[in-house]
Order: structure tokens, then sequence, then C-alpha cells
């Protein structure tokens, strides 16, 4: 089973398929008389790479280990991870997805928690 809460915090039970879709936003702060920012789609241009990734801790930090990561194709903006790559211990991991711009910028847009809970057996 698996629930997404507001924060995007993911809890999956060990060893069950996660696919999911991603919706890309370009935000674009606003100009006077304007007073909202501009909410638009983003569509992937060639050179762009979107990437899912999970880890136990954070990059730099000691203790930290990448698990798993993913690159989203541009085409559907679905990716899947198999029972097999979600049969990892029990715990609270972090994950992101993020957008490396084909000009080298990089643009985190989710970075939440992912709980691994228990499975009935």
């Amino acid at each position: 089973m698996l629930t997404i809460d507001k924060a995007q915090n993911i809890t999956l039970r060990r060893g069950d398929t996660l696919t999911l879709t991603v919706a890309l936003k370009q935000i674009t702060p606003p100009v006077p008389p304007a007073t909202q920012p501009t909410i638009e789609d983003y569509t992937p241009v060639e050179g762009d790479v979107i990437r899912f990734a999970v880890s136990k801790g954070y990059k730099a930090m000691p203790g930290y280990k990448l698990i798993l990561s993913k690159v989203i194709p541009h085409d559907t903006l679905t990716f899947t991870c198999t029972s097999e790559e979600t049969t990892i211990n029990y715990d609270i991991y972090n994950y992101d997805v993020e957008i490396t711009h084909s000009d080298g910028c990089v643009d985190t847009f989710i970075s939440a928690k992912l709980t691994i809970a228990g499975e009935v057996k």
C-alpha cells in the first residue's frame, strides 16, 4: 500500500512496487503590479535529466548512503521502483526528485521522507 501526505512524505509497504508520475511546474515570481507568482507546466527539453533518489542521511554527512537512484523519462514523467528495489530495511529514508537542466542548473522540486513500513507474511 502506498500513501502520500500533504508534505509529500511517502509510506510504502516493504516489497511493494512503487509507480509514480511527477508533475513539473515552473514558478515565476510576480512582476508588479501582479502580486501572485505565475505557475506554469514545465516541459523538459533535450539535455534535462530528472531523477528520483532515496538515501539514508544526507550527502556529505556521516552515515550517508545512496539507496536508490532512478532517471525519470521525459516522455511519461513516470517511474517505477520494483518490488526487489523496495525490499530494503524497515526505516525512514530521505528522498528527492530533482531536475538538472540542460544548462547545468539544478532544481530540487520535492524533498521529503520515504517510510518503508511493515508487511504481514
